[in-house]
């Protein structure tokens, strides 16, 4: 399971974070989020690489 936050400041990145649940990218996700940053989106990305 992979999830892709999108977070804002005055700039706009991205965070990727990959997991065997929703719940653990979740944590993850939110634990990757810089101070004074807010999240916006998330999203899953179904694609395996393969």
């Amino acid at each position: 399971m992979r999830l892709i936050g999108t977070i804002r400041s005055t700039a706009t990145e991205r965070i990727t974070v990959e997991a065997d649940t929703y719940e653990q990218a979740r944590e993850q996700l939110y634990a990757q989020i810089p101070e004074g940053h807010e999240l916006i989106v998330i999203r899953t990305d179904s694609d395996t690489g393969s």
